[in-house]
């Protein structure tokens, strides 16, 4: 797992100087910057607690939010849901993986709708990820 690094700068800056007589004192004004460079990597992705079977995945298209991988849980092919699934967060979120690492360079396409989506996932393609959408049915 990657670490972090914490850094912090205070930067104190006085005014003043000689007593003017007009019984102002001096004052500070103080700056503080923190900075937090760094990832955070998941050992693993996880799955969707409801993973398919392989005859439901291929024959049903994708149930539920997960993780899942091509050619294991999936087949390639092209795919389309209704939208979100939910009318509260009214967001479906979609990635083609190229690895399951959840390194951002692994996404090959990705999408966030609040309408039907229509993806399809290659061959070549090692996952797909789906949050907030409703199920996914194969229609090719």
């Amino acid at each position: 797992m990657a670490g972090l690094a914490v850094g912090a700068v205070i930067v104190a800056l006085a005014t003043g100087g000689s007593d003017s007589g007009d019984g102002a004192k001096p004052s500070a004004t103080i700056t503080a910057t923190e900075t937090v460079t760094g990832s955070v990597k998941p050992e693993s992705v996880p799955k969707s607690s409801a993973s398919p079977s392989k005859e439901e995945a291929a024959d049903d298209g994708i149930p539920g939010d997960g993780t899942f991988v091509v050619g294991t849980e999936i087949k390639p092919g092209t795919y389309r849901t209704a939208g979100p699934a939910d009318d509260v967060i009214n967001s479906c979120y979609w990635a083609r993986l190229k690895s399951t690492t959840g390194d951002v360079g692994d996404i090959i396409a990705s999408g966030d709708s609040k309408g039907p989506v229509t993806v399809t996932i290659s061959p070549g393609d090692k996952a797909f990820q789906t949050t907030g959408c409703k199920n996914w049915k194969k229609v090719d």
